[in-house]
């Protein structure tokens, strides 16, 4: 019995030993290899040729807007992807996600009061369309947005990103302005960073740093649109009287018979 529990335990420790050197020692992980994706242009967000800006905004239109604002203003995303049927095959699709979208946009517009409200759209509201600036500006039209934001966003390399977009006027069925903004990864520091405190990506990466870059953009490129825009004038109809006598309000109200 003795000798059997030997010869047992002896069978277990040949075990452990061929098993240690597979378990301790793992295969090295491959380092992540920053791919390229298919580049977006102008022209998928532009229905016309337009200034090309870098790292800025331009006021495109010639005309003086009059009644533009106050307005809403309508925004999607543009990028390139394979087609589910060839792979092969790049087209051009609406990327962006609406609840996102949303809440981004509507945020950087809080503080203009002539902006109404910012919404998105995405694939469903082309009806069926292909993703190009003439359909996408119908679909603005469609759904009764005053403005429209087409744009797009490429990773230039592994550190570098760019986002640009064209501003549309929709009744007009124009552009009006060309935006552009480019952003480049931040380092982190060269010391060992604390171990409870990690590196924050919205304050590093490229693709967040041009993100927040292009809407300050946008806002700066609304407000001067905002401020060139001159008041419609509003005109009485015709055949409209007033239901009763036209003085000044005042305020507070006071009681007519103690009115002296």
């Amino acid at each position: 019995m003795l000798r059997f529990r030997n010869l047992t335990r002896r069978r277990w420790v040949l075990i452990g030993a061929a098993l240690a050197p597979s378990v301790g020692c793992q295969a090295p992980k491959e380092p992540i290899v920053w791919t390229p994706k298919p580049g977006v242009g102008w022209s998928h967000v532009a229905t016309q040729a337009v200034a090309e800006p870098h790292d800025s905004y331009q006021i495109v239109t010639t005309r003086q807007t009059t009644g533009l604002f106050p307005a809403n203003m309508s925004v999607t995303r543009i990028s390139l992807e394979p087609d589910k049927g060839q792979a092969s095959v790049i087209q051009p699709g609406l990327y962006a996600d609406p609840r996102n979208e949303f809440l981004q946009w509507n945020t950087a517009f809080d503080d203009q009061m002539a902006v109404s409200e910012v919404f998105p759209i995405d694939q469903r509201d082309l009806g069926g369309g292909q993703a190009d600036p003439v359909q996408i500006l119908a679909a603005f039209r469609a759904l009764h947005a005053r403005l429209g934001l087409i744009y797009a966003v490429n990773e230039l390399s592994e550190t570098e990103s760019e986002m640009f977009g064209v501003l549309y006027d929709t009744e007009a069925n124009e552009p009006l302005a060309a935006i552009h903004a480019q952003a480049l990864s931040v380092s982190p520091p060269t010391e060992e960073p604390d171990k409870d405190k990690r590196v924050n990506m919205w304050e590093t990466d490229s693709r967040a740093l041009v993100r927040a870059k292009f809407e300050r953009q946008v806002h700066a490129c609304v407000r001067e649109l905002i401020r060139k825009d001159q008041p419609a004038l509003v005109e009485t109809p015709t055949g409209w009287t007033p239901a009763g006598p036209v003085q000044p309000v005042e305020w507070p109200p006071r009681n007519p018979r103690t009115r002296r």
